[in-house]
């Protein structure tokens, strides 16, 4: 029998294990946005796309699927540009939630966002916060895997840190379901492992008591103030640090003003958070709404609206062609901070399209050292590590693969650019590329996790950041 004809067979044993709304074909009006990556290039374009409703039907999926040769992963919203050739599992309808008020926790499917989680949360028990995403339309299984970084972070830790992270539901590649709990070292690679130990379903994670008049948004300020900002910036990072204030800066540029305010250059934004409230926020932020040009959008609003005021950043997936250098520092000079500024803006050089499509954002105080041993969760993360920065060069999707191979040049060579030759790099998971060190990312406990690979993922079916021990 021909490799097509096979392929044909197992996708028909396939259809006959699920349900027919479970299924979805390319003339499926759901099959774009249900298989989307972040990054175009990794698009595959599956054959076949399942949607599995119940825990059953995933078991079933799974257990069939990691027998045969089909080319497979799991996909939840796309923002880790996961994709197959033949077969794409999308986890999305896993949504249950139910808040326990006595225990302090919330029994969350894994498969929803991170809007849903707050929105949700917000419903049942709004005096209550959430260690969850920044981003409110990203997964909440990607951002477990990959350690999750949330406006609560410098407060609480990662989302998967054993504090927040209690529990978690897994398929496992021979199709049984199991609670991670009961396998220590299972729920330990979950803590941002990078994935690959089966499919995440269903996480029980913390909840507690947190203010809900937060002060917080965007201060636009003028490029031209750009070392001022600098100076601010590491003078504001100098003193005692609060564990409820952390802040984003990052450039929009002037095409994207125009719908927001009359500008005739691109803007520097300062994203504030203060969770002490308005009052205490504009005394700490004074020194930015004090700069010369400075456009005030902050307001008042809950930890759910916090997270809204990020619910754009779904509008570009899908749209360019991109590689990232995600990374963890921990110190931050003003030389940093203006030679990372110009690294984006010398994108102009190769062209408008490819600036457009580059990515900077500096997460400051966003991190904290992991309470207890570090060997309580599979991403150690760097000693002293406080801030985040994401360094994201792209091109339009519809650039040809010498443009592309440029793209992740940049990415390769931006670490030193912005940090110095000689500078130490820590990688976070999230945005994990094939470039990357996996050695700099999970340093001591990257031959645990391989041979932990091996065990959940004989066959390397999963397609874990952390590849299998020879």
């Amino acid at each position: 029998m021909s490799q097509p004809a096979i392929a044909e067979t197992l996708f028909s044993i396939l259809q006959s294990i699920l349900q027919p709304t479970e299924i979805l074909n390319p003339d499926s009006p759901d099959y774009h946005s249900s298989s989307q990556t972040w990054a175009f290039q990794k698009q595959h374009k599956p054959r076949l796309i399942l949607r599995p409703q119940t825990v059953e039907s995933l078991s079933k999926a799974i257990s069939y699927l990691y027998t045969t040769d089909l080319d497979f992963a799991i996909y939840s919203h796309g923002f880790m540009s996961t994709s197959a050739k033949d077969v794409l599992v999308n986890a999305s309808a896993f949504e249950d939630f139910h808040f326990d008020r006595e225990s302090e926790t919330v029994t969350i499917g894994a498969g929803q966002t991170w809007s849903d989680v707050y929105r949700k949360l917000e419903a049942v028990a709004p005096e209550y916060g959430i260690v969850g995403a920044r981003t409110p339309c990203v997964g909440v299984a990607g951002t477990i895997v990959t350690g999750g970084y949330s406006w609560l972070s410098s407060e609480h830790g990662c989302i998967s840190d054993p504090e927040n992270m209690l529990d978690a539901q897994i398929v496992k590649y021979d199709g049984s379901v199991v609670w991670a709990s009961a396998e220590p070292d299972l729920l330990w690679a979950l803590r941002g492992g990078g994935g690959g130990f089966g499919v995440l379903v269903t996480v029980v994670l913390r909840v507690f008591p947190y203010p809900q008049n937060i002060w917080a948004g965007p201060i636009l300020i003028p490029r031209k103030q750009l070392e001022q900002v600098a100076d601010g910036i590491v003078n504001f990072l100098s003193q005692e640090p609060d564990p409820k204030i952390t802040m984003l800066l990052y450039v929009m540029k002037k095409k994207l003003l125009d719908s927001i305010v009359a500008t005739d250059s691109d803007m520097l934004v300062i994203h504030a958070f203060d969770a002490n409230g308005e009052g205490h926020g504009r005394s700490r932020f004074q020194w930015a709404l004090d700069i010369t040009g400075a456009i005030d959008q902050t307001k008042s609003t809950t930890l759910a609206g916090v997270a809204e005021l990020q619910n754009k950043a779904h509008i570009a997936k899908g749209t360019m062609k991109q590689s990232w250098a995600p990374l963890m520092l921990q110190d931050l000079s003003k030389d940093i901070i203006i030679r990372t500024v110009q690294w984006a803006e010398d994108m102009q050089q190769y062209g408008n399209s490819l600036a457009d499509c580059t990515y900077l954002i500096f997460e400051l105080l966003s991190s904290r050292d992991p309470t207890g041993p570090r060997a309580n969760v599979a991403w150690p993360r760097p000693v002293g590590g406080k801030h985040i920065l994401l360094l994201g060069p792209g091109c339009p999707s519809d650039e040809g693969g010498d443009v592309e191979n440029f793209v992740k040049k940049l990415a390769i060579d931006a670490p030193a650019k912005v940090l110095g030759h000689d500078a130490e790099v820590h990688y976070l998971p999230s945005g994990f590329e094939e470039f990357h060190d996996s050695e700099k990312i999970w340093g001591e406990h990257l031959q645990k996790l391989q041979g932990l690979r091996r065990k959940y993922d004989p066959q390397d079916r999963f397609k874990g950041s952390v590849k299998l021990a020879k």
